[in-house]
This record gives structure tokens, C-alpha cells and sequence, in this order.
């Protein structure tokens, strides 16, 4: 394990997560959601972490790892088109991850999805998090309508962001 590492996760982490991630802007991020879903049946989930768990420093693990766990947790793969997203933020790693369910993958590419997480990155720069979490949903959602419009969905997925603090 990355004594560095282990260090910026532990003990020099970010500010707690209630502090950027204010009820307005929680509030934000669930508007767009709710926005985005009214063009495709296409699932949206937020999953914003200040740190990794120990066990994933300790076995050196990704954050990617840690996305695609909290994909299959979340159960953002169990929906009726295979088109559901998972946006995660690691804020002790200013890391953002967006897993796509296999069918959803057909139409956001990782070329797109690498320009949409730039975008992300320079909102948060600036501490916008609604903003740039706003912007990634709506434009997902545009480009997954194309393929996947909207329709009734018999499991949808909370639409509130899941603030994960350890």
C-alpha cells in the first residue's frame, strides 16, 4: 500500500462531504437526474465518496475498481435495456469514474465519456460540483434518447445522490 496514499485517504482527506455537497446542491444534481431520465429510460446513479475504504488501499485497488463494485452494489446493471450509468467521484483521489451498462456502452463511448469527465474536471476545478455532475447527466441523457427514449421503467433507481463518508 502507497504510504502516500493511505495518508491523503486517512488523515489528510478532503473536508467532509456535507460541506461541498450542500442539501441545495444535492438538491441540483437530483433535478437533473429527474431531467435527464424524461428523455430515455436510461438509469442515472451518483455515488460520491470522500475516500476509499481501507481494504482498497490496502490491496491497491483502483477507484475504477471501487466504481464498478458500487455499479453491481447499486444494481445499476439491472435494468431493462442494459443502459443504466453510474457517475462516482472519489474526492481523496479527485478521481471521477463513469460506468455504463453494455448496451448504454454501444452509444457512450470511452472517447466520449473521457471528454464528457474533462468537462466534469473543469467544473470541479472551480468547486461547481452540481454544475459539472448537471451538465454530464443532461448531456448523457440527451445522447442515450437517441437510442433509448423514454418509456415506463418497472425498477428505476433513486434519483438522490449516495454520499458515502468513511
Amino acid at each position: 500500500m502507497g504510504f502516500g496514499r493511505l495518508l491523503k485517504h486517512v488523515l489528510f482527506g478532503p473536508i467532509p462531504l456535507r460541506r461541498s455537497f450542500t442539501k441545495i446542491t444535492l438538491e441540483r444534481i437530483t433535478k437533473a437526474i429527474e431531467e435527464a431520465e424524461t428523455k430515455t429510460s436510461a438509469e442515472f446513479e451518483v455515488v460520491i465518496e470522500r475516500s476509499l475504504p481501507y481494504s482498497y488501499l490496502r490491496d491497491r485497488l483502483s477507484t475504477r475498481d471501487r466504481a464498478e463494485e458500487l455499479f453491481s452494489q447499486y444494481r445499476c446493471w439491472d435494468t431493462e435495456d442494459n443502459n443504466g450509468v453510474l457517475i462516482y467521484l472519489n474526492l481523496s483521489d479527485q478521481a471521477i469514474e463513469i460506468i455504463v451498462d453494455r448496451a448504454a456502452s454501444r452509444v457512450l463511448t470511452p472517447e466520449l465519456l473521457a471528454e464528457i469527465i474533462k468537462k466534469m474536471s473543469q467544473s470541479f476545478k472551480t468547486n461547481n460540483f452540481a454544475t459539472g455532475i448537471k451538465h454530464a447527466v443532461l448531456q448523457m441523457g440527451e445522447i442515450l434518447g437517441k437510442e433509448f427514449p423514454n418509456k415506463p421503467v418497472s425498477k428505476p433507481l433513486p434519483n438522490e445522490p449516495i454520499l458515502l463518508e468513511h
